[in-house]
């Protein structure tokens, strides 16, 4: 089982996703758990405050490093208790490393506790990055306003590699040699006025052909 560990100040923006469909499904069969921290519980004042602005100036808010901290600490005990846990504390940033597939596929390999910070406002005070020693992913050159959506990617990415999650890992979209195209059925689509054809290779049995027609697809030749 891997364990992710989602820090975020907008619990409910990320749950209704995660528990339903595959995510869900992989939760009821104890593959995977999901579970959400947020750091205005942890803020030390009656507001639930956990921003402030930033030293220098600067446009927007930075969320503090106490509350921060203190929720870091907390998961940190928690997954003390296992032995032989293995930790990966991860936030998101647009300048750190790229997110890919086969990073996904390693996360889910090497570890059995992934920490997900998701960061908002203009980010978080840099001293949380230093004591928690955390790697600072990104998951596409573009600036989103929050870091739920990239937990998100990064949950899908990694649970969709642990045996079991898709039923079959000949699911796995990367494991195939499919072509970017894909039909099902009706074989001829008609669509205001016009007639849509599943191309002939795919119908006709010739197996040779269709791997010939998929790898030209692909761009293989």
């Amino acid at each position: 089982m891997i364990r992710f560990h989602i820090v975020t100040i907008f619990p409910e923006a990320v749950r209704p996703y995660m528990d339903a469909s595959i995510l869900g499904r992989a939760q009821e069969g104890k593959l995977i758990s999901i579970s959400y921290y947020d750091p205005r519980a942890n803020a030390g004042n009656k507001w639930g405050k956990v921003d402030d602005r930033p030293y220098a100036g600067g446009p927007g808010m930075v969320m503090t490093a106490e509350p921060l901290l203190r929720t870091l600490e907390k998961i940190s005990k928690s997954i003390a208790r296992r032995k032989t846990a293995k930790t990966k504390v991860i936030l998101f940033a647009p300048g750190g490393k790229q997110f890919t597939n086969v990073y996904a596929k390693a996360l889910a390999q090497k570890y059995t506790d992934i920490v997900l910070i998701a960061g908002r406002y203009e980010g978080i005070d840099a001293r949380v990055k230093k004591i928690f020693k955390t790697e600072e992913v990104s998951v596409g050159p573009f600036v989103l306003t929050g870091g739920e959506v990239p937990a998100m990617v990064v949950v899908d990415a990694c649970a969709r590699q642990i045996e079991g999650v898709l039923g079959k890992m000949e699911s796995l979209e990367e494991e195939r040699t499919a072509s970017p195209e894909m039909y099902t059925r009706p074989e001829v689509l008609e669509w205001k006025g016009k007639k849509y054809r599943v191309p002939k290779v795919l119908l006709g049995g010739d197996h040779k052909k269709i791997e010939e027609w998929k790898a030209q697809k692909r761009g293989d030749k």
